[in-house]
């Protein structure tokens, strides 16, 4: 079968290269503009993939960066309040160095006002938000870390309970590293070495055995409540025992020594623990007897059985309180009775049995108070509220020395984690940039348009589309001539 080859097939056939070339031509020329070799995964398949999978990766580097970025702006924060809170606390032992040297009330206010001071700024610094996180309060970043307020009781330590979460918060960068970013603040601002509780006073009382669970400092007020007698000598409690004695011990441990001289109970002579006689008459009902150590007890002399003539034992009963008297407990003179904070619920373990006078003593618990209690413990120390003598004085500001600087070496400790994390950062972020360009090299080699190649194909295409356009004309172009034959 013979094709024929009309004016019709000729121009059919110009119409579809000349389509083509134009359609070339447009393509190469949208290239060459953007740049971009492969808009459709139909023009190289093998290549759209390559392009898909480094465009992938390059998007996950580039979220590493970022993530990298906001990491390393959350660490320099930190670091630098942690210098600060580290000058805080060198300057606070600095002005508690000071304080041992003052040696007038208005030089020891001056420098507790600065203590105050100090105290307010690492208030702030604990508070400090980025982006509107809190810093230290581990997970629960959008909390406040602590919260601040006076002593609940009298010679307590400042409020300052910690509200984050006890787990720190981390960055994680990729698939395998994890970096510590918002610490949790009662690792922070709080060194955590308990010591043994410590006593300081005049009652007799002493550290019991036991594990105490109480923190930063109490009063522990030892009062008494009752004396009583065996009864041998008639004598019984005056009307101010109950308020005024000073006498607590238990049965045996205190005596009066009783001469009837007038051998009708009437008149003689009354001792307290071997001290200087007191004359008496049974007119007497609130005899105030005196011992060698200066303590007291009111005497009913009106009672004195006549003719008796020795001792009579005296049990002094009482209380110990280390939450302002809000609750109490009997003493009972053992070796270790277990005392609660209400206000806290925190527990301390006394040593009763040389308890022998009622008073205040001050319970210290050491390596429990955190950087603020302990720069509030420093202040109040300083103003001497609890009356110490110019030794107990100097001594409490030694110890406030001593935390100062174990609280301070704790904070570099945490500085030293934040820069050797920041360290980390920096390798890794130069790692994360070179990973990026090799990325966009090997994209670019892929994807990019290659320009000169590009525009020597725009050429011949458009080469061709003019001469199919000259091809065509001189096909279609009919003579006389041609049209005769």
């Amino acid at each position: 079968m013979l094709y024929r080859t009309t004016s019709q097939t000729n121009t059919n056939q110009a119409i579809r290269f000349v389509s083509n070339f134009n359609s070339n031509i447009t393509k190469y020329q949208r290239q060459i503009s953007s740049g971009v070799r492969l808009e459709r995964a139909s023009e190289d398949p093998v290549a759209f993939r390559q392009v898909t999978t480094l465009s992938t990766q390059l998007q996950h580097l580039q979220s590493d960066a970022l993530a990298v970025n906001d990491t390393e702006a959350k660490l320099n924060m930190s670091v630098l309040n942690m210098q600060q809170s580290h000058d805080i606390l060198v300057q606070a032992k600095s002005l508690a160095q000071q304080g041992v040297q003052a040696n007038t009330p208005s030089a020891r206010n001056a420098i507790a006002i600065e203590v105050e001071s100090l105290l307010e700024n690492m208030k702030d610094i604990a508070s400090s938000q980025l982006g509107g996180s809190y810093l230290y309060s581990g997970v629960r970043a959008d909390h406040p870390p602590y919260d601040f307020g006076e002593p609940q009781v009298e010679g307590g330590p400042l409020v300052a309970d910690y509200q984050g979460a006890s787990e720190s918060s981390y960055a994680y960068i990729g698939t395998r590293v994890a970096i510590e970013t918002f610490y949790a603040g009662d690792e922070v601002f709080e060194s955590g070495d308990r010591g043994e509780m410590l006593v300081y006073g005049e009652t007799g009382a002493k550290n019991g055995a036991g594990t105490d669970s109480m923190v930063g400092r109490a009063n522990l007020l030892v009062s008494h409540t009752l004396t009583t007698f065996d009864g041998t000598s008639g004598v019984s409690p005056g009307a101010s025992s109950a308020g005024g004695d000073t006498v607590l011990g238990p049965a045996g441990d205190n005596q009066i020594t009783v001469v009837d001289l007038s051998g009708a109970g009437t008149s003689g002579t009354v001792q307290l623990n071997g001290g200087e006689p007191i004359p008496w008459s049974s007119t007497d009902v609130d005899l105030q007897v005196v011992d060698a150590s200066g303590r007291h007890v009111y005497l009913d002399m009106s009672t004195v059985i006549p003719g008796f003539s020795g001792t009579d034992g005296l049990t002094g009963d009482g209380t110990i309180s280390v939450d302002g008297g809000l609750t109490s407990l009997a003493i009972d003179f053992s070796a270790s009775q277990t005392i609660v904070d209400s206000t806290s619920g925190g527990q301390a373990h006394i040593d009763t049995q040389q308890i022998t006078r009622p008073g205040t003593d001050y319970l210290e618990f050491p390596g429990t108070a955190n950087a603020f209690q302990v720069l509030h413990e420093l202040a109040q120390d300083l103003r001497n509220n609890r009356d110490l003598s110019n030794a107990d004085y100097a001594a409490a500001l030694d110890r406030r020395i001593g935390d100062l600087s174990e609280m301070a070496d704790h904070i570099l400790i945490t500085m030293g984690r934040q820069s050797a994390s920041l360290q980390s950062l920096e390798e890794l972020e130069y790692r994360i940039g070179d990973l990026e360009l090799e990325v966009e090299t090997q994209l670019s080699n892929v994807q990019s348009t290659d320009i000169p190649e590009t525009v020597l194909r725009l050429q011949n295409e458009q080469s061709l589309l003019e001469f199919t356009y000259s091809v065509t004309a001189q096909i279609t172009s009919t003579s006389l001539l041609n049209f005769l034959r």
